[in-house]
């Protein structure tokens, strides 16, 4: 089971159905769709299963609550509280968790019979941050700068190199160049109605308090970038996934400003470059991290590419 508690919600498969049910309807899908959208993308999983109840249980609740309850899902999940089968699998866990699932579930079917809950004027958006856009675009030169020192380096392995690096980005500007965007449909179920985006950055090797220019930029290589250090071991992407969120917050750690674009990065990518690595997605103040330990690198230290 992916229960944590004996309450129907506390259910990752609930929480699952419900929070794409959210984001059908608050993109203002009709009812109808949304309903079979979600039970032709779920429930083929859970048919025929012992945990076939947790499905209908998921949808009964969301449209309960939201007012929009049909016959059918209300029955099914009458007929799955009454199954003492489903109920079985809750003895597992022990006599005292069994009659507080046992509980719940009566609280619940005492709620689809007696109650009725009036729809909501508007349904509520999904939350921004599954559908933040990145305002950049493939093939974008950037310049980026670190403005605020970090706390301490006190707790890091070679901390005194990586706080003598920073102190050298502070005074220099790097350059970035944006080789992708990576778009996540905000639903699995209906990939069409909207997305977020993320740029993803390659760095090149260079560092200085003025721009080059082109014909210089054309002929820079790209550094690999440190993800992560690991027992003494740098692991080593080509790219990252920058999520800027042009916040008072982060301007005020970091300078970045998008000075060109080179459209020929959207055909032809650089020869480092590796599409989607898991683990490459970093917030700025974590890409400061990368960047220092990126430029102290010397060259002779153990390297694992992830």
């Amino acid at each position: 089971m992916g229960a944590w508690t004996t309450r129907i919600m506390d259910d990752d498969g609930v929480r699952d159905i419900i929070d794409e049910y959210k984001i059908l309807m608050g993109y203002g899908v009709q009812l109808e769709d949304a309903y079979k959208a979600i039970y032709e993308y779920f429930y083929k999983d859970y048919e025929g299963q012992d945990d076939e109840d947790t499905f209908w249980l998921a949808v009964a609740l969301y449209q309960w609550k939201n007012g929009i309850l049909r016959e059918e899902v209300k029955e099914k999940a009458l007929s799955c509280i009454d199954d003492e089968e489903y109920l079985e699998r809750w003895k597992e866990s022990g006599e005292k968790v069994y009659q507080k699932r046992k509980e719940a579930l009566e609280e619940f079917r005492n709620n689809l019979l007696y109650e009725v809950n009036e729809p909501p004027r508007k349904f509520s958006k999904c939350p921004k941050y599954l559908r933040e856009k990145t305002c950049w675009e493939v093939g974008d030169l950037l310049t980026y700068q670190i403005i605020e020192e970090s706390e301490s380096w006190n707790n890091f392995t070679n901390g005194a190199i990586f706080a003598d690096m920073e102190r050298k980005l502070l005074d220099n500007i790097v350059l970035l160049r944006v080789v992708n965007v990576m778009k996540y449909p905000v639903s699995n179920l209906m990939p069409n109605l909207d997305y977020a985006s993320v740029a993803e950055v390659m760095v090149y090797d260079w560092m200085g308090k003025e721009v080059p220019s082109d014909d210089i930029i054309s002929q820079l290589k790209f550094r690999p970038i440190v993800a992560a250090i690991i027992r003494g071991t740098y692991c080593l992407v080509s790219n990252v996934g920058l999520e800027w969120k042009d916040t008072e917050a982060e301007k005020e750690r970091n300078i970045i400003n998008c000075i060109g674009n080179d459209p020929s990065f959207r055909e032809i990518k650089p020869i480092m470059y590796c599409k989607w690595q898991g683990g490459a997605m970093q917030s700025a103040s974590r890409f400061n991290l990368s960047l220092i330990q990126t430029f102290s690198m010397k060259g002779t230290e153990p390297i694992k590419w992830m």
